[in-house]
């Protein structure tokens, strides 16, 4: 390679050193650099004073021969300022050239220009830059390698930490379950209630911290499903009682009950934001306040409103108080605290649903914080949670109030408007009526003994849950917040309306069931046993399909209330059997029959395949009876069923598996988990014999298929380390990653199987 002659250039460098600061001027003031250099908020002046004119210098050096091209240590820490500043390659290229353009139009301004003047500036800056690209490139390609090693470091510290959590937490509401199914007191199933519902709450946070760690930083999915926005609501304001309890605040509520029974929308995410209105709700009410929760829906909008009569917000700090890290300054006490991220989150959860937060408030007044969110509305769906006909031929009654307790009762009154009951007005106990209702804040202990000792059937309206009538028998209590549920099962109770119709041996408790035969499609025999036993526990009648084929089968020559379809069956899967099934129906002009997928796949955006894909609804493994619960409850018809429950303590064929917690996390008796783990314990060794055959000829699609079958049926038993496992084997099967290590995966599966089973 040839070298031109730098000669004329360096004779005339103390001329261009002279001319340093007009050619610095010319080269950050050139519209293209300042343009870039304003893009990336870099100051213009700074640029020039720390890095523009060692720059300059540095060039001057290699014109004098004291410096090498592209090895300046100025380079170095300007590539490494830029680097910070997120400078694309060709914004990079736009910079060097300009330096170029403007020592070459200095030349001609200063009257040195000429041929070998030009081709010599030519030649040392293309060679520069070369030198400048590569170290560019290099500290890119590092800062990329830096931010993989550390996207991976959070992965992997996220997945570990939430698998530490899960772990005690499964424990936690497993023991929860068996108590409230051993309890008959109803406070501690009340107190039980808002404990599972509280660990449950934090069960799904740590599951989407594991989802968004598998997601890229700033990507944020909402996972619309169907919901019932009446349970869903109560629950969360269940929660807050206790801190509204600890000063004296009372929660009053109306939901409206003409909101259809199901929505489809994020759920969880809706209850976040409810969350944290009652939060802050409750942390700037004054002692003995009252906070209100509004629900209602209209044209496919709903509305959810959490208003309460605190502190208020200044209308300088009612915009601000939705950015990152801001309170109101009124807001910012000892007894406040709080990170100012909470209605910055709400707000960025409300926009990504397509819904707005709005808000009312006034200093010393209070605060009306409003979600409006668009959601997509079930009208087959006719379900009540209140049944007026039981009440048609009841004379109500209710006690007189004091007027400083009116506000108490509007929420009933709403309530009894909506479903058109009469009550009336009494202000003596001595009234002709079926039942009486009072509030328990506006009598004196004479109205009382007098209610309790005529043996008046009546329901009481409590500020705080005590135990004062729980030996009364014709007294049933109702607290704060009053809703639909409560006050059914308040009034039921009362009345004698919640007796079971079904007769019962004596000490042979009644459980919940349903009505109905339900075909299954699972090719597990593990997992078929187990959907065999809930479904029994429940009263259900079932068909057994092992493929998609037979499930097809059974289905065009039975009658069936609801389809239970796993996704990934041999010979055809349940994606074909569903759009065969619902083909069927459509030329057959068959009523449609609720399908729902039965997947170990739940990654986000699974469940809103499966809905693509034809599925009404969608169950994940591990079964939660809970959730299988609230399938049943929406498309099929109740029922009482006699159950016994769980035998705790037995000894097991199973000594380094935590039985207790099986049981409770299944809730089946003792004898029906060692029957399943004996299947399980077989089928296993079976599938681990294929998946080795499958990973020695190296055959992708089987060994995605046998681990996605281990996975499934692994997660049913809460083996969470075997689940994981038999995951990372199927997703690298899925991508064909031909430098993982499948023979080791095997073994460290292997190993872990039989550290349970030996």
């Amino acid at each position: 390679m040839s070298f031109p002659d730098i000669s004329s250039l360096y004779q005339a460098k103390s001329i261009l050193i002279n001319a340093k600061e007009s050619i610095l001027e010319e080269w950050t003031g050139a519209d293209v650099c300042s343009t870039i250099l304003m893009r990336h908020e870099i100051d213009i002046e700074f640029f020039k004073v720390n890095y523009a004119g060692s720059v300059f210098d540095y060039f001057m050096g290699v014109v004098s021969g004291h410096m090498a091209i592209g090895d300046c240590p100025v380079i170095a820490d300007l590539i490494d300022y830029l680097k910070n500043k997120e400078l694309r390659a060709d914004e990079l290229f736009s910079l060097c050239t300009h330096f170029k353009r403007s020592v070459i139009n200095a030349t001609y301004r200063l009257g040195i220009n000429d041929q070998t003047i030009f081709v010599s500036i030519s030649h040392l800056f293309d060679q520069n830059f070369s030198g400048v690209l590569k170290l560019y490139t290099d500290t890119i390609y590092q800062k990329e390698q830096e931010a993989i090693n550390a996207s991976k470091a959070k992965e992997y510290f996220l997945s570990n930490m939430s698998h530490e959590i899960r772990t005690p937490l499964n424990a936690i509401l497993g023991f929860v379950a068996l108590l409230r199914d051993e309890t008959t007191n109803p406070r501690y199933h009340q107190y039980l209630n808002i404990i599972s519902n509280s660990g449950e709450n934090l069960l799904h946070i740590i599951n989407d911290i594991l989802d968004f760690s598998k997601l890229r930083s700033g990507e944020f999915t909402i996972d619309p499903q169907p919901f019932n926005i009446h349970d869903e609501i109560s629950h969360t304001m269940e929660l807050f009682v206790p801190s509204a309890n600890s000063k004296s605040i009372t929660l009053t509520s109306f939901i409206d009950p003409s909101i259809p029974y199901e929505l489809v929308a994020d759920a969880l995410r809706i209850k976040q934001i409810v969350g944290n209105f009652l939060s802050n709700a409750i942390k700037f009410s004054h002692h003995g306040g009252v906070i209100h929760v509004e629900a209602g829906c209209s044209n496919g909008m709903l509305s959810l409103s959490v208003g309460d009569d605190g502190v208020g917000i200044a209308p300088a700090d009612q915009e601000r108080i939705f950015d990152a890290f801001s309170q109101a300054q009124e807001c910012i006490t000892k007894t406040s605290g709080g990170t100012g991220l909470g209605l910055s989150i709400c707000k960025q959860l409300a926009v990504h649903m397509g819904g707005t937060i709005e808000l009312d408030s006034s200093p010393s007044k209070g605060s009306l914080f409003t979600l409006k969110i668009p959601v997509t509305v079930n009208t087959e769906c006719s379900l009540s949670k209140f049944d007026v006909s039981m009440y048609e031929n009841i004379r109500f009654a209710l006690l007189n109030v004091g007027s400083e307790d009116h506000y108490k009762l509007d929420s009933l009154w709403k309530y009894w408007e909506h479903f058109g009951l009469e009550i009336n007005h009494v202000d003596s106990v001595e009234g002709d009526f079926d039942l009486l209702i009072f509030l328990e804040s506006s009598i004196d202990d004479t109205i009382r003994q007098t209610i309790i000792q005529r043996d008046i059937p009546a329901v009481v309206i409590l500020d705080f849950l005590d135990d004062r009538y729980d030996s009364v028998a014709k007294i049933a209590p109702l607290t704060f917040p009053i809703y639909c549920t409560k006050l059914h099962t308040a009034l039921s109770d009362v009345l004698g309306m919640n007796q079971l119709d079904s007769p019962q041996s004596e000490g042979t408790p009644g459980r919940h069931g349903f009505e109905g035969k339900v075909l299954v499609a699972e090719d597990n025999l593990a997992n078929q046993e187990l959907i065999k036993i809930i479904l029994e526990r429940y009263g259900l009648e079932y068909t057994i399909a092992s493929n998609g084929k037979e499930a097809v089968k059974y289905y065009q020559t039975g009658h069936y209330d609801m389809v239970l379809m796993d996704e990934q069956m041999p010979y055809m899967n349940g994606n074909e059997a569903t759009a065969t099934i619902l083909a069927y129906e459509e030329t057959e002009n068959r009523p449609h029959t609720p399908i729902v997928a039965l997947t170990a796949n739940v990654i986000k955006g699974a469940r809103e395949r499966s809905i693509q894909n034809g599925y009404d609804a969608f169950l994940g493994k591990p079964i939660v009876i809970k959730e299988i619960e609230q399938i049943f409850e929406r498309y099929l018809k109740s029922a009482s069923v006699l159950v016994s429950y769980p035998k705790i303590g037995e000894a097991s064929r199973w000594p380094n598996i935590d039985m207790r917690h099986l049981e409770s996390a299944l809730m089946l008796e003792t004898e029906q988990v060692e029957h399943l783990l004996g299947i399980y314990h077989k089928k296993m060794e079976s599938s681990l014999a294929e998946l080795k055959e499958a990973i020695e000829r190296k055959d992708y699609d089987d060994i995605a298929f046998v681990s996605h079958a281990i996975k499934g049926s692994s997660a049913n038993f809460r083996f969470e380390e075997l689940h994981r496992l038999s995951s990372v084997i199927e997703e690298s099967a899925h991508d064909k990653e031909a430098e993982f290590d499948f023979s080791e995966a095997y073994d460290v599966l292997l190993a872990e199987f039989t550290k349970r089973f030996e």
